[in-house]
């Protein structure tokens, strides 16, 4: 099959790319779409966990064609939404109540999942590899779907629809009537937007400094609007809140910065939930009286909080039933030769999400 391989720092081809056999807790999925995400970018620019050369990606659908002999909750012909986590139900952290933290995470950086036609072991990034018109995942890695939405939709539920929802929902734990501050309106603040709505939050404010990002956050439900380029944002965000900050308080944007912001931006006994990543060595440095006596919650958040075999059904319902707008959020679609193209778009914060069609036709209507 071929993949998107990223062989060295720097560089991007698509390959050629022969998948070894699964294994007893894997499938073999054949890729209708993939979703892009600027953390994909962390890989290319040599940032990652993952060896070279590796196959880029954690956010698709497609179809399981193989299941192997210890597999559980999937079968061959299901649809499967794949995420950019991985839920096994049996280690420690999974089984209190920690999914976020299941030890497969990272555990799998080091998946091999085949070898290149000059005879190298590619590997999967992060565990997961979503930029290929198939591929190996762990049963864990994999949610099944009873959906009949566009697979162009249906890819983002692996990645920007499960964190952010999942961060509002689920970790937050917005209730209503409750303010919230979202700091950076890409794919995944967008979807915290989409939440905080339907959650009936009272105040949601959106801190973002591209325009366009700006107006569709204001569409989504946002009742007030952060330029940065204005002056201090966390000075307009108390301004708006006669003082206080927010209730909580969302980190989307992937900077230290805005995490440091977010954090000041949350009100005294209010919630800050940080989901970006600018590096994995990065560091933040936040107020020390806030911090240590502000009764200030800190609540990290990978993927919405990990319980993707709940969320991803549960979410998939939402968007079924017209509570969430996934047209408005796909703004490019790419073929897999035009990855070079996605991957520029990404870095120049292009759109909100480009979607890589792979098996999926034009249409995008499931076949």
């Amino acid at each position: 099959m071929r993949a998107a391989v990223v062989p060295d720092t720097g560089r991007l081809e698509v390959a050629t790319v022969s998948l070894r056999a699964i294994q007893a807790d894997e499938v073999l999925v054949r890729l209708d779409a993939a979703a892009m995400c600027i953390t994909d970018t962390l890989s290319l620019d040599g940032s990652g966990l993952t060896p070279f050369p590796l196959i880029p990606g954690h956010s698709a659908t497609g179809l399981v064609v193989e299941a192997g002999s210890g597999t559980e909750r999937v079968s061959v012909g299901d649809r499967v939404v794949i995420v950019g986590s991985v839920q096994c139900r049996r280690c420690y952290y999974c089984s209190h109540g920690s999914p976020g933290a299941c030890e497969q995470i990272y555990g799998g950086m080091n998946r091999e999942i085949g070898v290149d036609r000059d005879g190298n072991t590619i590997h999967a990034d992060g565990g997961v590899a979503t930029l290929a018109e198939a591929m190996i995942y762990r049963e864990s890695n994999v949610v099944v779907v009873d959906s009949s939405a566009d697979p162009r939709h249906l890819a983002m539920l692996g990645c920007g629809i499960v964190s952010g929802l999942g961060a509002v929902l689920d970790v937050a734990q917005m209730e209503p009537g409750d303010s919230v501050t979202v700091v950076g309106c890409g794919h995944l603040g967008l979807w915290m937007i989409q939440a905080a709505r339907l959650v009936g939050a009272g105040q949601i404010i959106a801190v973002e400094p591209i325009e366009e990002r700006r107006m569709l956050a204001a569409r989504f439900g946002a009742t007030d609007l952060v330029d940065p380029a204005d002056g201090d944002p966390v000075e307009a965000v108390r301004a708006l809140t006669e003082g206080r900050g927010t209730d909580v308080a969302l980190e989307a944007a992937g900077r230290t910065a805005a995490m440091e912001q977010a954090f000041a931006m949350t009100r005294g006994g209010g919630t800050m939930v940080p989901t970006g990543m600018e590096s994995p060595t990065a560091t933040v440095t936040l107020h020390g009286y806030e911090f240590a006596i502000g009764s200030k919650r800190i609540l990290s958040s990978q993927t919405g909080g990990g319980d993707i075999i709940d969320m991803i059904p549960r979410f998939a319902r939402l968007m079924d039933d017209g509570r969430l707008d996934p047209a408005a959020m796909v703004t490019d679609v790419y073929d897999l030769d035009d990855i070079a193209t996605a991957f520029e778009d990404l870095r120049n914060r292009k759109g909100i999400t480009g979607i890589v069609r792979l098996n999926a036709p034009e249409s995008g209507e499931l076949t």
